[in-house]
């Protein structure tokens, strides 16, 4: 008799897609992740850089379309599960493109509401190497990205349960105590893997937001 055990992952995860962004309007080139708040499991965040004139959507599912997210009015968010009209791009709808620069991008999926607002990231400088410890995994090297080096990934990381760190080239420390998704400070604790599995991992070194997505759950 052979047992599988179950773990219900409840959360949703979801990605960016769009000319201001990293993949361009490919929906499936390792499209960067939206960080979940690990308070409010219907919130998530981006802070980082975007390209001139551009805009953007989020996805549910890389490679996918559908379900997809973005506004029609500049205010709220409009949807389409599949089936239905496509809304327009964030994150002004169908008008002109942003600037070229930092921003935070807020959006949440029970009020259906967003947010597109500067971020000063002036004297802002990243670590020469990201790199991701504990007793979960065996060292794995994170991968800035090339649009923007302050967002860092690792994709297919083999995780037991245990828990990890981000450790900079200078021998800080990142974490915090919250598991799939929290906010990183240095000296703030071990991130807390409770179940095993293959994940994508995204690491923001302008904010601490991380995010830990499996890819089997």
């Amino acid at each position: 008799l052979e047992v599988y055990p179950y773990f219900n992952y409840v959360f949703n995860d979801y990605f960016l897609v769009g000319d201001a962004t990293a993949p361009g309007w490919n929906n499936n080139s390792n499209n960067p992740a939206l960080f979940r708040d690990a308070a409010d499991s219907n919130s998530f965040s981006y802070t980082g850089y975007w390209a001139d004139n551009g805009h953007f959507k989020v996805l549910a599912t890389k490679g996918l379309w559908q379900p997809q997210w973005g506004t029609d009015d500049g205010s709220t968010v409009g949807s389409n599960p599949g089936g239905g009209t496509d809304p327009e791009r964030f994150p002004y709808g169908g008008g002109n493109g942003i600037p070229q620069g930092y921003y935070t991008f807020k959006i949440n999926f029970a009020s259906n509401t967003f947010t597109f607002l500067p971020f000063d990231a002036s004297g802002k400088t990243s670590p020469a190497s990201l790199t991701i410890k504990g007793s979960s995994t065996a060292d794995v090297a994170m991968t800035p990205l090339t649009f923007d080096g302050h967002i860092w990934y690792a994709q297919g990381v083999k995780l037991l349960p245990g828990n990890l760190e981000f450790v900079t080239d200078s021998g800080a420390k990142w974490g915090n105590t919250t598991s799939f998704s929290g906010v990183a400070t240095d000296a703030g604790g071990a991130v807390p893997v409770i179940v095993e599995d293959d994940y994508d991992v995204w690491f923001n070194d302008l904010t601490g937001d991380y995010i830990l997505i499996p890819l089997n759950l």
